[in-house]
């Protein structure tokens, strides 16, 4: 049986299972992340704060995107209601 700190027990193997192991594991992360936005950007229906209504982001002429704080993506549009600005995050 060898010891651990014999120079012949070759201990890269492990490091290196390890290491990518921990690499796909972090990209099927983000592949998953990048799906999740695309759906989020895919999504077309807005919140209409003077009324509480959902509409199809069709119906609405958009002024902008901005980000919030949290990193959440809110779209600026002019509601076809009350003709004034709101912002709202995209639902499905």
């Amino acid at each position: 049986m060898k010891s651990l700190l014999d120079p012949f027990v070759d201990s890269t193997q492990g490091v290196e299972t390890e290491s990518r192991e921990t690499f796909e594991r972090l990209w099927r992360e983000l592949d998953q992340r990048d799906q999740l936005k695309e759906e989020a950007d895919n999504r077309k229906g807005l919140w209409l704060e003077c009324n509480g209504e959902l509409v199809d982001s069709g119906a609405v002429k958009m002024l902008g995107e901005r980000r919030s704080g949290l990193g959440v993506k809110l779209v600026e549009f002019v509601c076809p209601f009350c003709k004034q600005r709101h912002e709202s995050i995209r639902f499905g």
